[in-house]
């Protein structure tokens, strides 16, 4: 799943900012439990569940 690109499936908002379903960015790193850390396409870093994304392998 590192490197895909994702797209958001509902509103985030970590760490003070905020991105909104459709909102674009590539998955840096997976955790456990479900969760990853996104660099979305403005820069900035979110961190949505699995289930909050959906997935366009590269």
């Amino acid at each position: 799943m590192r490197g895909d690109r994702v797209t958001l499936t509902t509103d985030i908002e970590a760490l003070g900012t905020r991105h909104k379903a459709g909102d674009q960015g590539t998955v840096e790193e997976v955790h456990t439990g479900g969760h990853l850390t996104v660099r979305m396409d403005d820069g900035r870093r979110n961190f949505p569940a699995q289930d909050e994304v959906t997935t366009a392998q590269r």
